[in-house]
């Protein structure tokens, strides 16, 4: 069997936001990459995945459609989405940007492929945490990851070292 059980990815999306200002917009916080790149990231890195997996995936709101195919490349399934909702240092909820309406979560796709074991049944679909940087997630996060889905695990895209996991990610 062997191969990686739990997989997270916040993947560097590209998309043509081209915002005003030296910090504002994925671009101008690190390297993106194409769908076509994300798309066959797990082929080229030659990652092991186990047959039975479970895949968290961060999508961006404007790019719910090639998350999904995203996922399907990958070999999993959408099965669920948790929702992360943002606050700020004070406990306020965070008011992000958009051009729709103004982001205060963000989405991550729980997607399977065979039947990977559920640790836990008391896992709910909303957390807050504090936002603290561009893209970064909150170690709450991984808490409920490793709450709900077994090791070995592995974080594409990392941008924060990880005790007990497996990363792969150029702000390393």
């Amino acid at each position: 069997m062997g191969g990686f059980r739990t997989i997270v990815a916040d993947p560097p999306w590209q998309f043509g936001d081209k915002l005003p200002g030296k910090s504002r917009g994925a671009e101008k916080n690190y390297r993106v990459l194409s769908l076509p790149d994300i798309k066959n990231f797990l082929h080229t890195s030659q990652i092991e995945v186990a047959d039975d997996a479970r895949l968290f995936l961060w999508r961006v709101a404007s790019m719910q459609e090639e998350a999904l195919e995203v996922v399907q490349a990958w070999g999993f399934v959408p099965k669920a989405e948790m929702v992360w909702l943002k606050l700020t240092k004070n406990g306020k909820r965070w008011f992000g940007m958009g051009r729709q309406v103004r982001m205060e979560h963000e989405t991550c796709i729980i997607a399977t492929r065979g039947r990977p074991d559920t640790l836990s049944r008391s896992i709910r679909s909303t957390f807050d945490a504090e936002y603290t940087r561009h893209s970064g997630k909150p170690d709450y996060f991984y808490e409920l990851v490793e709450e709900l889905s077994g090791g070995p695990y592995l974080e594409l895209f990392a941008r924060t070292p990880r005790r007990c996991w497996t990363q792969i990610g150029d702000e390393l």
